[in-house]
């Protein structure tokens, strides 16, 4: 399972991180630049080329806060040998045009709010020529795991996932940030499924479960 950093925005977290984990970053555009920050005003934030710089890690999630940035972001991922990534929170119709066209880096939302089934029809829309999205973004605002059922379905289309460790949803209440997510590895232990990717600020408990 691949384990990753949540919100590692500022170069001094990035060269924190552990090379063996992934990052997870949110890219706002900001004039000719895309810059690395999880706030919307922010310009002292830095710059997407300079972070990659002192990006050497296993996965990246690229959390695009405004729509249309891939025509800049694919080449700067491809200029730094960036080839293991995924980009969230695209809207779906530019989603479904780039991978169409043959790049499936993207995660598609999956919760309760979000039907597991509008991401079966994308993938089955794009099989029928030949493409597909690589991941969902499985969220929960209940401390569930998606139900073995729709995992199983979603694999079944070829998709793989991220799960949303619990506490990302509690981010200024650090103190429960263990017991949220003792409490989700003991709901997936009870039905026997372990996820491809999981997105968390508690990385070696995660590592842990791993094991």
């Amino acid at each position: 399972m691949l384990i990753i950093d949540h919100r590692r925005n500022a170069l001094a977290q990035i060269e924190a991180t552990p090379v063996r984990f992934g990052a997870e970053i949110d890219l706002r555009n900001h004039g000719n630049d895309i810059l690395v920050t999880h706030d919307p005003f922010i310009t002292d934030a830095p710059r997407l080329e300079d972070w990659l710089k002192q990006y050497k890690h296993r996965f990246l999630i690229a959390n695009v806060k405004e729509e249309g940035m891939e025509e800049r972001l694919l080449p700067l991922l491809e200029q730094f040998g960036v080839k293991d990534f995924f980009i969230l929170d695209e809207s779906f119709p530019f989603i479904r045009k780039y991978a169409r066209a043959g790049v499936p880096n993207f995660a598609l939302r999956v919760s309760e709010f979000e039907d597991y089934r509008t991401a079966l029809n994308l993938a089955r829309d794009l099989k029928a020529i030949g493409r597909h999205v690589d991941w969902v973004w499985a969220d929960s605002f209940t401390g569930n795991p998606l139900h073995p059922d729709v995992v199983k379905a979603l694999r079944d289309e070829g998709m793989k996932i991220c799960a949303v460790s619990p506490e990302l949803h509690h981010v200024n209440k650090p103190e429960i940030w263990n017991s949220l997510v003792l409490e989700m590895q003991n709901k997936l232990s009870d039905i026997d499924i372990v996820p491809e990717m999981v997105c968390t600020k508690r990385l070696t408990l995660w590592e842990d479960f791993t094991k």
